[in-house]
């Protein structure tokens, strides 16, 4: 008697257990993607604040510099980590170099710099507070801290910027920015919202994000659709559309962008490089130089760039003298 019923129960388990996964879908999708459906581009400014503390938790002389790490808090909240590397025989206030390098290197860029002269220099960390080292499911505990630091980021070079240019040391009548490798994603945000940048540096960088990361996890083995769908959903979820240089680099003009890249660079795609060359309006220079992509364990390609971008910086301000 009880065999008619088990096949539209059967039925109607599998109705509901249906019905809960596209729920738990959905769920997820809405949990993921809506706080990064809208660009951050109008609170940029309204996150950077101003500066409320300034607390110098070091200072050291070392090499031709005093050295300042320092921690900045905003009255909106926001919380950077900042080095400050002055020259020590300076005698009149210097231009100012805000220089947003990779993850690993954050505010010590500075002191990858071989040797300065007559340029006052600011970098800072990428304000991050998840995890260090993410994988698999270590990605959706990280989701929010991940999508916060691609929100933050910007403001936290504009905050920076503040106290800097309100110092002495500082020549406010030129203000460079230098984008390098990574940071070359989010150094075209604050030259375009923040008009005292004179001029914009772009160091073996490129556009579209997704693209990048594409070609950087797989580059070493084949990839599969999935590979490429999930490497798509990932860089939406943090938000990599809204920081796209691509997006930013024509807004710069007319003040000067330089784009110096590296014929052997194997990290950005030829791709995402030109398609950052092209979006940048004039002025622009692109420079190409020898070797591989920089890290700061490839000290001659440090050198190179560094002897590049300072000899120009350093000569501007001479010049003005």
């Amino acid at each position: 008697m009880t065999k008619p019923h088990a096949k539209p129960i059967f039925f109607k388990i599998l109705r509901w257990g249906s019905i809960s996964l596209v729920i738990a879908i959905l769920a997820l999708l809405a949990y993921v993607y809506i706080p990064v459906l809208i660009s951050p581009a109008d609170n940029y400014l309204a996150r950077k604040g101003n500066v409320k503390l300034a607390n110098i938790t070091r200072q050291w002389q070392e090499r031709d510099s005093d050295f300042y790490e320092l921690d900045l808090e905003s009255d909106s909240g926001l919380i950077v980590q900042a080095q400050i590397r002055i020259p020590i025989q300076r005698k009149k206030p210097l231009p100012v170099a805000l220089l947003l390098g990779g993850v690993g290197t954050g505010r010590d860029a500075c002191r990858v710099i071989p040797e300065i002269k007559y340029v006052v220099c600011v970098s800072i960390s990428y304000p991050y507070r998840g995890t260090k080292y993410i994988e698999r499911l270590g990605f959706l505990k990280n989701l929010r801290e991940l999508q916060q630091v691609v929100k933050d980021t910007p403001p936290a070079l504009m905050l920076a910027l503040d106290y800097v240019l309100s110092q002495p040391y500082s020549d406010n009548e030129q203000v460079e920015v230098l984008g390098v490798s990574f940071g070359a994603y989010f150094i075209c945000i604050p030259a375009v919202l923040d008009q005292r940048v004179t001029r914009v540096w772009v160091a073996h960088g490129g556009a579209e994000p997704i693209k990048v990361m594409m070609h950087n996890y797989f580059k070493q083995a084949g990839r599969t659709w999935v590979d490429e769908l999930m490497t798509h959903m990932v860089g939406y979820a943090i938000g990599s559309q809204h920081v796209d240089p691509e997006k930013w680099v024509g807004k710069i003009s007319p003040r000067p962008v330089v784009l110096i890249n590296a014929e052997n660079d194997k990290t950005f795609p030829a791709s995402s490089v030109a398609a950052l060359h092209n979006a940048a309006k004039q002025p622009k220079q692109i420079i190409w130089t020898k070797g591989m992509h920089v890290t700061p364990g490839r000290k001659e390609v440090v050198e190179q760039i560094s002897d590049i971008i300072l000899k120009r910086v350093e000569g501007d301000y001479l010049k003005r003298q």
